[in-house]
């Protein structure tokens, strides 16, 4: 094979021995070589066979127009990926990730942060893509000397759930984030309260959640018997109770599905360990 045209230093424009046009990746792959150089193959680093011609316009668009740091700090947050998780990626993380990189760089440095609403499920629910997540955010400091903001690492992560073949982040997965976060904002909005992360009552409450979104998807109910201790609870929890109904409605209008007795009682339950916590706190920060 041979280079047709360089696109910048580690990426170029070739053709095959059966004619078809490709893209190669390599390091200093354009930096060493020019127009007609036959490669060898220990050269290359990764191989676009151009079949789309949308693809070709795409990439040779990307190259134009975005500085040839941005691949190569996507290729090593792809190889660290693969080596580290063993991850099957579709091709279309390799320019994606490069784009993603280079215009959220383009935006911290004009002061625009995109949050990302589901960064806490992303590291609970996907713990490995968060790990890519926050590596990512080191090759970037490493390279461009800045620290993206948190929020990228669940960003960048979503990358890699969507670009994986064979995905096991399933349909399933999804809707359990849904829930989780849906129901997060019943509570968030019924009391008007900011979470604090960092408090152990919200981690429980999150893992709560996200064992009940899997066993409501399942089909599995919790088969204790509660009625008592039911009624006991939300008597002494009403405002908790009217919280609880709000949520019960949401899985009604959403699913078609009654939400078991047994799950109220436990919402109930820790929303009232989430409030009394934020209460305490606020006491605490009011006398110091």
């Amino acid at each position: 094979m041979y280079i047709t045209k360089v696109l910048n230093n580690s990426l170029v424009l070739a053709k095959d021995n059966m004619g078809n046009e490709i893209i190669l990746m390599g390091k200093g792959l354009g930096h060493n070589h020019h127009a007609g150089y036959k490669l060898k193959k220990e050269e290359i680093e990764k191989m676009f066979v151009l079949h789309d011609e949308v693809i070709k316009k795409n990439i040779l668009q990307l190259a134009s127009e975005i500085d040839e740091v941005y691949f190569s700090i996507a290729q090593k947050i792809i190889d660290y990926a693969i080596t580290k998780y063993n991850l099957k990626l579709m091709n279309h993380i390799y320019l994606a990730l490069t784009d993603h990189i280079a215009f959220a760089v383009k935006r911290f440095r004009s002061d625009i942060i995109i949050e990302n609403h589901y960064l806490s499920e992303i590291k609970d629910f996907n713990p490995n893509e968060y790990d890519i997540g926050v590596y990512a955010l080191k090759v970037i400091e490493e390279n461009l000397n800045l620290r993206l903001p948190e929020e990228e690492i669940g960003n960048i992560a979503g990358h890699f759930i969507n670009a994986q073949q064979d995905n096991p982040y399933s349909d399933k997965n999804k809707k359990v984030s849904k829930i989780v976060n849906d129901i997060l904002q019943i509570v968030h909005y019924h009391f008007a309260i900011i979470y604090n992360k960092e408090s152990f009552y919200y981690t429980r409450f999150v893992i709560h959640l996200k064992a009940f979104a899997q066993r409501f998807l399942s089909n599995q109910s919790n088969k204790e018997q509660v009625d008592f201790i039911y009624e006991q609870v939300r008597i002494n929890c009403e405002e908790e109770y009217q919280c609880v109904k709000k949520i019960r409605t949401y899985i009604s209008n959403e699913y078609g599905r009654e939400l078991p007795v047994q799950e109220e009682l436990y919402l109930m339950i820790h929303i009232r360990k989430i409030l009394s916590d934020l209460k305490e706190s606020s006491t605490e920060s009011s006398e110091d």
